[in-house]
């Protein structure tokens, strides 16, 4: 699910440079990492406008590492999106996420970690 992402700077100011995706839990949104490879342009463009429509001004998940939360910005965890990756790490974050895409026929409700 994604819950927020971090915009891009310099030449790439107004466009999304990481989503921040998570995984629902019984305590709450789980923190799953940064994901910005496999982002197309143009389906970054579209899912942009989105995602401000859905800003929030809190964050979403549990814990964020300071250093990914410092320039998020938040919204509302109800896009359903799919990532392919090497490994969780120890720390439970999805080791080298490359985004596949939104996942429309997903709810939120139905969205699960996979190990």
């Amino acid at each position: 699910m994604i819950g927020g992402y971090r915009p891009g700077v310099g030449t790439r100011a107004g466009r999304i440079r990481s989503l921040l995706v998570g995984v629902p839990t019984s305590a709450g949104l789980r923190y799953a990492g940064r994901v910005g490879s496999g982002l197309r342009e143009r389906d970054a463009e579209r899912l942009l406008a989105r995602l401000d429509a859905i800003a929030m001004v809190e964050s979403p998940f549990l814990e964020v590492p300071e250093t990914d939360a410092a320039d998020a910005v938040w919204v509302e965890p109800e896009i359903v999106g799919e990532i392919e990756f090497g490994e969780w790490t120890r720390t439970g974050v999805a080791r080298h996420p490359r985004w596949r895409g939104l996942r429309p026929d997903k709810r939120p409700d139905e969205v699960v970690e996979e190990r």
